[in-house]
């Protein structure tokens, strides 16, 4: 669960060490009926073209070699994790439990449309959410971002670098983007008043050089940067992002429904003469200029608001069953990214794994982070199949996070550990991206099965 980046390489990293005389078989189960790549989702946001370039279907063919006992449940939902068995919305091979030796959720974490597709979209519908949303993008002449974290400055840059008229702002609540202040959750509680419990996860610090490169870029792309301060969100009265209450409506489960029209109607368009309103709280384009009003007293004026801001975990599943095995909304793992709990009669004892965004692990809740997760879960998984005990995981001493603001700039940064850590700026950073942020090979190229998967670039 599921074909996410986590999740696919996990199976990848299994299924060529597996004991064949065990006849023990891998299942890739997946709501969805096609995988997508988040690493230039937000490029497909924005830029005409790329929203092709971003989703592969689902298949055993495609997954698996021919001849294979290994299967891809696509399309199917896990309604129920139960203690050796998950139960599917409809029939696999003739039952809707599923027993298993072990199950790895790779589930990741949910933002407000159109960043990500929806569970119970087809491909084509989100494929045509994205052009809807380019097209949107594209009549906007204020847009105002909400947080300065990854996803705000990533979808910032594309507009700006795309779009290079429009008024581009970000509005971000630390002294500089991303993260340089580190947490301190646990003086936040007692000043409070609050319990003395704090969460095990947080995002590590980003090196306050890095805040600054990304000015210097957000500068030179015309972007406007509001730091130490917070926009106001009042509480929608229908839909969290414009009219996609018809499009792709966010239900409490993380699941959403969908509607395939593909045009931009007249009540979507703005009217850049009409007088400024209240914003209501709503993502999005707006049905007119709104003000959005700051927690220091400012106002801005905006035709078009992104949430930059507002990623959940996926591990409703985990939370219907044991409450005590989540963390803050992440799943709890142990140092073997084993799910664990604080209750004495969970259903986790040892048989579940969580890997990448879902979990608790330390590190940055990156595509590598999920990688590494995914090689070490898949080896833990051989040896108990062999016997052995498993063996701890380790963030490692080096990590590293590069953004792109649009194909021609960016910032990044290299940790390694006591050696200290290396930042750097846009030449470095779109070598290591390239033209496709490695579209080719990480997103086509885990695709190994009998029938070739091929994302072509011009």
């Amino acid at each position: 669960m599921t074909a996410s980046i986590a999740g696919h390489e996990c199976v990848n990293r299994l299924v060529p060490h597996l004991p064949s005389h065990l006849g023990i078989r891998v299942l890739l189960i997946d709501a969805r009926s096609f995988a997508w790549w988040p690493i230039t989702i937000l490029r497909a946001v924005v830029v005409p073209g790329w929203e092709d370039k971003i989703t592969i279907p689902l298949s055993t063919e495609r997954v698996f070699k021919a001849d294979s006992p290994h299967r891809v449940i696509a399309g199917n939902k896990v309604l129920e994790l139960r203690e050796g068995s998950v139960v599917l919305e409809r029939p696999f091979e003739g039952s809707e439990e599923v027993p298993f030796f072990r199950c790895v959720i790779a589930t990741g974490a949910s933002q407000t449309i159109p960043t990500m597709p929806g569970w119970s979209q087809t491909e084509k519908e989100f494929i045509d959410s994205l052009r809807r949303s380019q097209r949107k993008i594209e009549s906007a002449k204020r847009v105002v971002v909400v947080g300065g974290g990854a996803v705000g400055v990533e979808i910032a840059g594309e507009i700006a670098a795309h779009h290079p008229h429009k008024s581009v702002t970000i509005v971000h609540k630390d002294c500089g983007l991303l993260a340089p202040t580190p947490p301190n959750d646990v003086s936040i509680k007692i000043q409070k008043g609050g319990s003395a419990e704090v969460k095990s996860y947080f995002s590590p610090p980003t090196d306050p050089r890095l805040s600054v490169e990304l000015g210097k870029i957000c500068d030179k792309l015309g972007i406007a940067v509001i730091l130490n301060d917070r926009v106001i969100i009042p509480i929608p009265t229908n839909s969290s992002f414009d009219d996609e209450s018809k499009d792709n409506e966010v239900h409490p489960d993380g699941h959403f429904s969908t509607n395939t029209d593909g045009r931009v109607s007249e009540g979507d368009k703005v009217d850049s003469e009409s007088k400024s309103i209240e914003w209501d709280g709503t993502f999005g384009l707006q049905p007119s200029l709104v003000t959005l009003r700051l927690e220091s007293g400012k106002t801005l004026q905006a035709d078009y608001v992104y949430p930059g801001c507002g990623v959940r975990p996926n591990s409703k599943l985990v939370g219907e069953v044991d409450e005590g095995a989540l963390d803050d909304g992440l799943i709890r793992v142990d140092e073997y990214l084993k799910v664990t709990s604080t209750s004495h009669e969970s259903i986790f004892k040892g048989q579940y794994y969580a890997i990448g965004d879902v979990c608790s692990c330390p590190g940055f809740k990156l595509a590598r982070t999920a990688f590494v997760n995914a090689s070490k879960t898949a080896g833990n998984i051989i040896s108990e199949i062999k016997g052995k005990s498993p063996s701890k995981y380790s963030v490692g001493a080096i990590s590293h996070l590069d953004l792109p603001l649009g194909p021609d700039e960016g910032a990044g940064m290299t940790n390694f550990g006591w050696l200290g850590t290396w930042v750097f700026g846009s030449k470095v950073t779109t070598r290591i991206r390239g033209k496709t942020s490695g579209t080719e090979r990480f997103f086509a190229g885990r695709f190994r099965g009998e029938k070739k998967s091929e994302i072509v670039f011009d």
